[in-house]
């Protein structure tokens, strides 16, 4: 359920002829902004995403979209993953954004896709069936008001190695207000 401020903006009841209309769009524009941060946000969750790595940086196929920004070209991009190897060997987690479909679990990122943050967000020397948590928050500024995005993890491990995002690793992607 949506929350609103005002119910409805009357233009005879809020703007003098002196204001012309400036009134009226204040409130509009302040009755946007306090609804839109709970409109415009996405998540994604899984209990298990079983990856098969091959060495290269490989989509989960986990993941949100598509979205529009609509009021400041960015979105706030929140992550909480629990991972497991099934072999030792660095593992490493990214979020990427993409502004095609989201590359199904096993194939590799799209190739204008952007890794959120820059760089892996969790990773290192990781032993075989031990889980590791981490987390993520970045915003992610610079967007087109008019563009549409997806967001999706991706993992990169030595081949051969199976990668688990277990315990509802969550992908939370919102605009904020």
């Amino acid at each position: 359920m949506s929350r609103r401020l005002l119910v409805e903006i009357d233009p005879q009841t809020w703007d003098s002829p002196k204001s012309s209309g400036q009134r009226t769009l204040w409130l509009q524009q302040l009755d946007d902004l306090m609804s839109r941060s709970v409109n415009n946000r996405q998540q994604a969750m899984t209990s298990t995403a079983t990856t098969g790595s091959n060495g290269a940086l490989q989509s989960t196929g986990v993941g949100v979209g598509p979205m529009t920004p609509k009021r400041y070209a960015e979105f706030t991009v929140k992550a909480r993953v629990t991972y497991q190897a099934s072999g030792p060997g660095p593992v490493y987690i990214y979020v990427h954004r993409t502004t095609s479909a989201i590359p199904p679990n096993g194939q590799a990122p799209n190739a204008n896709d952007v890794i959120v943050g820059g760089d892996a967000f969790a990773g290192g020397q990781l032993a075989a069936g031990i889980n590791q948590a981490a987390a993520f928050s970045f915003l992610d500024s610079g967007l087109s008001t008019a563009g549409k995005y997806h967001y999706y993890f991706s993992v990169k491990a030595p081949g051969g190695v199976l990668v688990s995002l277990l315990n509802s690793s969550q992908l939370l992607v919102m605009e904020r207000s």
